[in-house]
C-alpha cells in the first residue's frame, strides 16, 4: 500500500518529517519499504510513503489506519472528513438482502449523473500517488474511498439491475463474467451479489461486466457492504487474481463503517457527477457481526513483562487513541474492549503488544528474569531430544549429508514403505504429491539421491533425523534417524581403495549410532524384514521383539519405482526403543579389569544350507550367559564330502573367568553344552 503524505493531515495536524514518520510506523509494528519525495501541483512539497503491512493490520490498508496509528503515537486528536448525511429527492422502490455470510449491506441510487464529468484534481493526484489508474469519476470516488477509509464499494448501472438485490453464495457450476472479461465457473462455496434474474458481481471480489458502469450511464447503485473474511479469504487466487477489494475483506474490514463509507462517497459523487440521491436502504443481521469479547490487563504485570513505567493514566489514553472502549478497574488492572476494526486482538497478551508498541520499542529496556529457584537447573533437552541431538551429530561425523525432507509424500511412495492408508491421509494436501503422512525417512532419502543421481553425482552419503507416521492416532508418530549409502566408498586413488558400498558398511554405521546412543552391546540379529528391504542382504538388531535397528540393501523393485540407481544399502535406527540407561549420574561407572585370561574354542557344525549362521551363534551363545562372552563365525565350507544340500560352520567361541582360571572340566562342561545347544537349534551335527 501506498499513499501520499499530505493525505494524513485530513485526519491529524501531524507535522514530522517524513522520516520521523516512517520510524515512528516501523516501531509501531508496520514495515516501511521505503519513501519518496515529490512536489504536488495542489498541496506543494510531499512524499509517497509505501508500506508492506502484515495480514493480521487488516485495518492499516487505509489512510485512516495509519492515522489513527500516528495520532495515538504522538498524542493527536483524530478527526474524519466532511461526512455529512444527504437529503434525498426521490424513493427507490429496490429492496436488498443481506445474509449470514454477509451481514450488512448498504445501497444507494443515484440518478441523473454526469458520467463524462471530470475527477476532482485532489481526489486525481491522490489517486495517482497511491499507483490508481483514474477511469472514470464514479469509480475513481470508489478507490478514493477504499484507500481513504479502507472499505471496499462498487457502483453497479441501476438501469441494468432486474428487481431487488440479494446477497447468496453461488450457485453450483454458476457462470458470471467480471469486469475484466473473464468468465467464472463458481461453486456453492463463493458469494455472489444477485438480482433477481442473475447474479452481478462476485461478491467482495469484483463486479459483472453486464452491470458495469459505461460512459452511457445515467443512473447508479451504490453497494457498501460488510462480508465475513472466511467467505472472501482464497476465493480470488483460486481463480488466479487478486483485487484491492478481497485483499481487504479476507483480513477483515470494520464492520461499523459501512454507512459512513456510502455517506462519504455520496458527498464526492454530488461534487464531481451531480444527480439526484435516494434514501440509504440496508439490510443488518446484528446476530451475525462479530462479538468483540471485553479483556482484562494487569499493567503492573504489563510493566515487568516489558519493563516500562507506564502508568495507568498513560495506558488509559492509549487504548482510547486506538478505538478501545477502556475501563479502568481495581489497583491496576483495565478492562478493554477491542474496536470494530480490530480482529486479532483476543487475550491479554494482545493487549500487552499494543502497549508496548504505541509506547515505541525502541525505549524498551531488557531485563533478565528472576530465577524461580536457586540451585543447579534441571536439563533443559528430554531424553529423546537428546538421542536426536546424540544421532545427528554421530551421523554427521560419520561422513553423511543431513537432508531435511518433506513430511508429507505421494501415496506410491508411501505404499512402497508400509504406508498409503486412510489413517494418514491429509484431508487438505498442498499437492497430489503431498497426500500422506511419510511412513518412513526412507523415501525422502532415495528421491533426494534420486534428484543427485540425475545430476552427475553418484557416491552419496545422505541422512535424516525426524518425525515418522504409522497411523492417525498421536502415539503413532514415532522418530527415526535413518541413513543411504549410494556408490563407492571413495574417490579414486592409485592404492586401488575405492569400492561399492555394501551392507556391512551399513552394519559399521549404525552400530556406531547405536553405541552413541548407549544401546547394549549383546543384540540379536533377527531376518525376516519388510517388503522394502532385500530378503537376502539385511538384518534387524533387535533386544527379543523390541527392534532398535534395521540395516541392509534396498529391494530393487523399490528402487526402480523411485528411479534409484542403485545398489542402495540403509539403515534405520528407532531412537524411542533404545532401553533408557540404569545409571543416572553424570559419572563414569569405575573401571572394570578382568583378572584371568580369556579361553576361546572352536567348534565346526555340518547344517543343512538354509540354516543361517546367526542361528549358530545365538544358540551357542545361550548355552551359558554368564561365562561365555562373544561367539564368531570364522569359516563356512561347502563340499561334496559333507552331503548334498549341507554346509560347514565354524565357530569361535570366547570363555571369561571371573572368579578363578578355568578347570579343564569346566570347559568342556561348558563345551558341551555349546554343542548341544546348537544341534538342538539346527539339527546339525558336530564335525570331527
Amino acid at each position: 500500500m501506498q499513499f501520499s503524505k499530505n493525505w494524513l493531515k485530513d485526519f491529524i495536524d501531524i507535522d514530522l518529517s517524513t522520516e520521523d514518520i516512517c520510524s515512528q510506523l516501523t516501531m509501531a509494528g508496520l514495515e516501511v519499504e521505503g519513501y519518496e519525495a515529490i512536489n504536488s501541483k495542489i498541496t506543494g512539497k510531499d512524499a509517497i510513503i509505501k508500506l508492506d503491512i502484515t495480514p493480521n493490520r487488516g485495518d492499516c490498508f487505509s489512510v485512516l489506519g495509519v492515522a489513527r496509528e500516528l495520532s495515538v503515537i504522538n498524542n493527536l486528536k483524530l478527526s474524519l472528513p466532511n461526512i455529512s448525511s444527504i437529503e434525498s429527492s426521490f424513493k427507490d422502490e429496490m429492496k436488498v438482502k443481506a445474509c449470514a455470510e454477509a451481514p450488512s449491506y448498504f445501497g444507494r441510487t443515484i440518478r441523473d449523473i454526469s458520467i463524462n464529468s471530470k475527477t476532482l484534481p485532489l481526489i486525481a493526484e491522490r489517486l495517482k500517488f497511491s499507483d490508481q489508474k483514474l477511469i472514470d469519476p464514479v469509480v475513481d470516488i470508489t478507490n478514493y474511498i477504499l484507500l481513504e477509509l479502507g472499505q471496499p464499494l462498487h457502483a453497479f448501472d441501476r438501469d441494468k439491475l432486474r428487481g431487488n438485490i440479494t446477497v447468496r453464495t453461488a450457485f453450483n457450476k454458476e457462470k458470471i463474467k467480471l469486469l475484466d472479461d473473464q468468465e467464472l465457473v463458481l461453486d456453492d462455496s463463493c458469494l455472489v451479489i444477485s438480482d433477481e434474474e442473475s447474479a452481478v458481481a462476485f461478491a467482495g471480489i469484483m463486479g459483472g461486466k453486464e452491470s458495469a458502469v459505461s460512459a452511457s450511464t445515467n443512473s447508479i447503485f451504490l453497494e457498501s457492504a460488510f462480508f465475513k473474511p472466511s467467505i472472501i479469504r482464497g476465493k480470488a487466487r483460486r481463480y488466479g487474481f487478486q483485487t484491492d477489494a478481497s485483499l481487504r475483506f479476507e483480513r477483515g474490514v470494520d464492520y461499523k463503517i459501512q454507512k459512513i463509507a456510502i455517506d462519504r462517497a455520496s458527498i464526492l459523487l454530488r461534487d464531481t457527477v451531480g444527480g439526484r440521491f435516494s434514501e440509504v436502504t440496508s439490510s443488518t443481521l446484528k446476530n451475525q457481526l462479530p462479538k468483540q469479547t471485553k479483556i482484562n490487563l494487569d499493567l503492573e504485570k504489563s510493566n515487568g513483562l516489558l519493563g516500562t513505567k507506564i502508568s495507568k493514566q498513560v495506558a488509559l489514553r492509549y487504548f482510547k487513541g486506538l478505538g478501545f472502549a477502556p475501563e479502568s478497574l481495581k489497583k491496576s488492572s483495565i478492562s478493554a474492549i477491542p474496536p470494530s476494526w480490530r480482529y486479532d486482538l483476543t487475550i491479554e497478551a494482545d493487549l500487552v503488544e499494543e502497549v508496548a508498541r504505541v509506547a515505541s520499542l525502541t525505549k524498551l529496556v531488557g531485563k533478565p528474569f528472576a530465577r524461580s529457584h536457586l540451585g543447579v537447573l534441571k536439563p533443559v533437552l528430554t531424553l529423546q531430544q537428546n538421542r536426536e541431538r546424540i544421532a545427528r551429530r554421530t551421523i554427521a561425523a560419520l561422513g553423511y549429508n543431513e537432508c531435511v525432507t518433506y513430511s508429507f509424500i505421494d501415496t506410491v511412495s508411501a505404499k512402497l514403505f508400509g504406508g498409503g492408508a486412510d489413517a494418514t491421509m491429509l484431508s487438505n494436501p498442498i499437492s497430489s504429491e503431498m497426500s500422506h503422512m511419510r511412513p518412513s525417512l526412507l523415501p525422502g532419502l532415495l528421491q533426494a539421491a534420486a534428484r543427485n543421481q540425475a545430476r552427475g553425482i553418484l557416491d552419496m552419503a545422505l541422512f535424516e533425523v525426524g518425525a515418522v507416521w504409522h497411523g492417525g492416532e498421536p502415539d503413532d508418530q514415532e522418530t527415526q534417524a535413518s541413513g543411504v549409502l549410494i556408490g563407492s566408498t571413495g574417490p579414486k586413488d592409485v592404492y586401488n581403495t575405492r569400492r561399492a558400498v555394501d551392507i556391512f558398511d551399513a552394519k559399521a554405521d549404525v552400530e556406531m549410532v547405536l553405541n552413541a546412543l548407549g544401546s547394549p552391546n549383546k543384540v540379536q540379529f533377527q531376518r525376516g524384514l519388510s517388503d522394502w528391504w532385500h530378503s537376502g542382504r539385511s538384518a534387524r538388531m533387535a533386544l527379543g521383539k523390541t527392534s532398535l535397528a534395521v540395516f541392509g540393501e534396498i529391494h530393487p523393485k523399490v528402487l526402480v519405482a523411485l528411479n534409484v540407481k542403485g545398489p542402495v544399502v540403509a539403515f534405520v535406527v528407532h531412537t524411542k526403543n533404545i532401553p533408557t540407561p540404569k545409571v543416572k549420574s553424570a559419572t563414569r561407572s569405575a573401571l572394570h579389569l578382568k583378572s584371568f585370561q580369556a579361553v576361546e574354542r572352536d567348534f565346526a557344525f555340518v547344517v543343512d544350507q538354509s540354516v543361517e549362521a546367526i542361528t549358530l551363534v545365538n544358540a551357542a551363545k545361550a548355552a551359558d550367559k554368564f561365562l561365555i562372552e562373544d561367539v564368531r563365525v570364522f569359516d563356512e565350507f561347502f563340499s561334496d564330502v559333507l552331503g548334498e544340500g549341507r554346509k560347514s560352520l565354524a565357530l569361535t567361541v570366547r570363555l571369561q573367568p571371573t572368579e578363578a582360571k578355568f578347570k579343564d572340566y569346566e570347559i568342556e562342561a561348558v563345551a558341551k553344552k555349546v554343542v548341544e545347544k546348537v544341534i538342538k537349534a539346527t539339527g546339525g551335527v558336530l564335525r570331527t
